[in-house]
């Protein structure tokens, strides 16, 4: 090998090394550009994941409030079904002449059982008689003029009130004492 011959392989290996390094960053430059890119799409595909988190997170707070408000309103039917039977039981009771009979006896024990269970589930019966009357826990049927007791205050209970879970289901229906010379003026 003459001195050019070897020049020139010298030359023609560094300049293929030199375009092998060429290749070589342009692939990396065109590597990072595909990184950076995966990367973009990443965060969009992470936000868009965090939005749809978030909107089903409130799909299911907003179903289990709905489904809670359908549950009360389905109680709430069931027991103004059921307080009819329950003072019916009571009227029985009351009703009942022979107070040793095994059927009065059999009649007390389904009322209290049905007693139990509605009081179980929530229901409570409104304490009127002797209380002042508050327009949100009563009905007035009629009015009375007794001397002997305090303007405002209920005379008599003609039919029960009930409450569920602390919300007025069925007001009372009452006879509330008005004085005379309260009424005049």
């Amino acid at each position: 090998m003459n001195g050019g011959e070897a020049t020139q392989q010298k030359v023609e290996k560094e300049s293929q090394e030199q375009s092998e390094e060429e290749v070589l960053r342009a692939k990396v430059s065109l590597l990072e550009e595909k990184i950076k890119e995966c990367e973009k799409k990443s965060e969009i595909y992470l936000t868009q994941l965090k939005y749809l988190q978030a909107d089903f997170e409130n799909y299911r707070k907003r179903f289990e409030v709905e489904l809670e408000r359908k549950v009360a309103l389905f109680k709430e039917a069931l027991m103004l079904n059921l307080i009819p039977i329950k003072e019916d039981l009571e009227r029985a009771i009351a009703a009942l002449s022979d107070k040793n009979s095994s059927l009065l006896e059999g009649v007390k024990v389904v009322a209290e059982n049905l007693k139990a269970v509605l009081s179980k589930e929530g229901l409570e019966e409104i304490e009127a008689l002797g209380a002042k009357f508050d327009p949100n826990l009563h009905e007035a049927y009629s009015y009375v003029s007794k001397e002997d007791c305090e303007d405002g205050v209920i005379t008599s209970v003609i039919r029960k009130g009930y409450k569920l879970n602390g919300k007025v289901i069925r007001a009372s229906l009452v006879e509330v004492n008005k004085r005379e010379e309260a009424a005049q003026n």
